[in-house]
């Protein structure tokens, strides 16, 4: 499934701001921003994924489960319930059920999983 980005439960459930930095383990040497906003008119959370050393903005958008937000070649992120039942991101289960993922993309895959 990849790298599991932790997400702060409480600040979910409570449909407060979330700001993460973080370096994947898969693209060691960067540091990688996602920020997430409850939006309540939509109803919706909005999430933005950012390469923080080159300022780049891989996306800022509705956080939809099992959508790719790529950076390819380097990886990809997308929410994901690993059992399955969640089929949309609620501030009860974002962080719990619902988590946010990063797989490699094939630069960042060591050389053993080209296979």
């Amino acid at each position: 499934m990849g790298e599991v980005i932790p997400i702060p439960n409480e600040r979910a459930t409570e449909r407060r701001p979330i700001h993460i930095e973080f370096t994947p383990r898969a693209f060691p040497g960067n540091r990688i921003a996602v920020r997430l906003d409850y939006n309540a008119v939509m109803d919706r959370w909005t999430v933005e994924l950012e390469h923080v050393n080159r300022w780049y903005r891989i996306t800022k958008s509705v956080a939809t489960p099992y959508r790719p937000y790529e950076y390819l070649p380097w990886f990809v992120c997308y929410f994901a319930d690993p059992s399955g039942k969640a089929t949309e991101i609620t501030p009860d289960n974002l962080g719990d059920d619902m988590k946010l993922f990063l797989v490699p993309g094939p630069s960042g895959k060591p050389p053993e999983d080209d296979g």
